[in-house]
This record gives C-alpha cells, sequence and structure tokens, in this order.
C-alpha cells in the first residue's frame, strides 16, 4: 500500500464497517471437490502424499535472493504458495522504496487462480501512522501482469466495488486507490487499528473493476528478523467469483534452514 490511498483510512474504516455491517509445512490438510477420488484421503492420505515444489526465477534484493514457490500433490492438490527469501535479502536493502514483480511457476495456474506476486519493500512504511514501520507488501495476483500494469486509480473502475456476496468476511474498502494495483480492503478488527498495537503483520484484500484481483500479506522487517512464526487464517467470502479451483484460508511466516517463507496455506476446494 501507498500513502495515496491510505490516509483517511482511519476516518473511514469505521464508518464503512457500519454501512457494511458487513521447504514448509506439507502436513496441511485439504479440503477436496467431491468429485475427485483423491477425497477419500482428506483426513491423513495427504499428510503422506508426496508433493512437487515448483519455483520461479530468482531475483537479488538486498544482499540474497527472493523467488517464489508452489507446492502441490500428485494428484494436483496444492499445500502451499508463497514467497522464498534467503536471510540475505533482509539485509543491505536499499533506502528507497523498491517494487519488485515475481511469476508464479505454471503449475500454479492449473489449481489455484494465482499468477504473480507484486512486492514492495517500504523503508520508511506509509500512512496511516500505524503502518509508518519499514515493511514489505506481498500482493499474490489472480490477475496477469498485464492487466495489473493497466489499473487507473482514477478510472471509475477503481470504485466498482464487487457484489457483496463476493466480500471477505470482516474486510472493508478504503477510499480510492493505487495505480497498477488496486483498491485495498483492511480488516476494521486488525490489532493495529482497533487495539492500538504495534503493526507486526495483517493480511489485506484487493479489489478492481468489480472483482478481487489479490490477497496481500504485509509484514514488518523486523518481524520477519526476529525468526517468529505466525500461521493466521483471514476472512473468506461465501462466495466466489472464479471456481473450481482452490483458494487458501491462512497466511504464513516462517523459517527454516536460513531461508525465510510467507506462503499461504490450507486450500479449499471452491
Amino acid at each position: 500500500m501507498t500513502r495515496s490511498f491510505l490516509t483517511r483510512l482511519l476516518l473511514c474504516a469505521s464508518t464503512v464497517f457500519l454501512l457494511v455491517s458487513c521447504q514448509k509445512d506439507l502436513s496441511t490438510k485439504n479440503n477436496l471437490p467431491p468429485d475427485l477420488a483423491a477425497a477419500s484421503k482428506m483426513n491423513s492420505g495427504l499428510q503422506s502424499e508426496k508433493t512437487n515444489t515448483y519455483y520461479g526465477p530468482q531475483v537479488q534484493l538486498g544482499d540474497g535472493k527472493v523467488r517464489t514457490f508452489f507446492t502441490v500433490t500428485h494428484t494436483n492438490v496444492p499445500t502451499e504458495i508463497g514467497i522464498e527469501m534467503t536471510a540475505g535479502a533482509l539485509q543491505g536493502l536499499p533506502d528507497e522504496n523498491v517494487q519488485l514483480s515475481f511469476p508464479f511457476h505454471k503449475k500454479a495456474s492449473e489449481s489455484t487462480p494465482f499468477v504473480h506476486v507484486l512486492m514492495d519493500w517500504n523503508v520508511h512504511g506509509h500512512e496511516p501512522a500505524f503502518y509508518q514501520l519499514p515493511h514489505f507488501d506481498f500482493h499474490f495476483y489472480m490477475t496477469s501482469e498485464a492487466e495489473r500494469m493497466a489499473i487507473s486509480a482514477t478510472s471509475p473502475l477503481i470504485d466498482q466495488l464487487p457484489p457483496q456476496q463476493y466480500w471477505p468476511q470482516g474486510f472493508v474498502p478504503t477510499p480510492g486507490g493505487v495505480p497498477q494495483m488496486g483498491k485495498h480492503w483492511v480488516n476494521p478488527a486488525s490489532p493495529e487499528i482497533s487495539g492500538g498495537k504495534t503493526f507486526t503483520h495483517t493480511m489485506i484484500y484487493g479489489s478492481y473493476a468489480g472483482k478481487f484481483i489479490f490477497v496481500e500479506p504485509m509484514i514488518t522487517r523486523a518481524f520477519l528478523l526476529s525468526g517468529q512464526e505466525v500461521h493466521m487464517p483471514y476472512g473468506q467470502p461465501t462466495q466466489f467469483m472464479i471456481t473450481n479451483t482452490y483458494y487458501p484460508t491462512t497466511y504464513n511466516v516462517n523459517s527454516k534452514d536460513g531461508k525465510i517463507y510467507i506462503s499461504l496455506t490450507n486450500f479449499v476446494w471452491r
């Protein structure tokens, strides 16, 4: 997120809320489509089922490397999708904001809606005040790079909201939007918004032209350096525009063998 669209968040989030009143852990259990033979493995079989992990190209960041990854069972059930960062990627970071785009391996689009990740390094954070800490934004996009690049913050499409049955539980739209990114949706019950706690990590949704186009774990550099783990469920809609695919329900932060993973897991067939 950037300063331009968050400056009015504190004033607007509560108002909108009232108006709406609206590699890794491979043992994750998944909900499978009923027409698949693998459905009988839902409880314990998937925990021992073999998986493959597919990687995107490595990109230099700071003193380290960053790349996407996607882990899927041999029956094409996703178990984890995310970003892998070497420890050096948190060191030697530039003193200015950086934006990088990473494609997922083509296998990811066979069983999930995700296509690429847009990662922002915000050296001074951004408004409102509780987000003014050095942090990363990890936008998991369900649109192509070309579609994302065509997003205009001045177009009427930025304020064309999805039908309410597609709104994720607990999330509300913020004013305006960001070019080549979209309109951001926040959860007013997040601790940094509702409880005045220091921001460490949170989840954001994004929309444009009447549909949701990304989910965004937002995490401070300090929290990533701390080595603490997160396994946090986040609000889901009751209906999905894109169906017959798997959607994650949990975002995660964890470290292993000198690498840091920001991922989505606990996939459910929609």
